[in-house]
């Protein structure tokens, strides 16, 4: 028994497969994948540290010399759930002068009582994790954009990230 979980464990924290994105598609909205196939010229590095160190970004870019960390998060509603290793992780590492970001899908399919659906990219800064864990996408984000990945203008993510 411990030796199946052990590799349960050890598959569970393999990066780079197609079973991980899969897994990881549910919690981040697929944007993990996402974010590399429409920022092919960024060097991502995706990140699992549950065991070792809590609330690190779920993915490292660098780009033109430039490295920052994304976490990556899905919601269908007001609130974005953010713990708080992660709340932490981002403020330090934005206090220490680093680039961070949270990404978030807003996706929802629609109904009589949350009207049409909808599919919206919203990025904040990750100095901003407190305030987004608290006031939820009500509060004002960096850049927000409707219409699902194929609309989602990713020449002004790429700067808006990278700079």
């Amino acid at each position: 028994m411990v030796l199946r979980s052990s590799l349960f464990l050890s598959s569970l924290f393999l990066v780079g497969d197609d079973s991980f994105y899969v897994r990881c598609k549910m919690i981040d909205g697929g944007l993990r994948k996402i974010f590399r196939k429409h920022l092919p010229k960024f060097h991502w590095l995706s990140v699992e540290t549950g065991l070792t160190e809590q609330g690190v970004p779920d993915s490292n870019f660098c780009i033109d010399g430039r490295e920052g960390w994304v976490e990556f998060k899905l919601t269908s509603a007001n609130k974005v759930p953010l713990r708080s290793e992660q709340i932490g992780w981002l403020l330090r590492r934005s206090r220490a002068g680093g680039r961070t970001y949270i990404a978030v899908r807003y996706r929802h399919s629609g109904g009589p009582r949350r009207g049409p659906p909808r599919d919206a990219l919203y990025i904040y800064p990750g100095a901003a994790a407190r305030l987004l864990a608290l006031q939820g996408l009500s509060y004002g984000p960096l850049a927000a954009f409707e219409g699902g990945p194929g609309r989602w203008p990713w020449d002004r993510v790429r700067e808006l990230i990278k700079n």
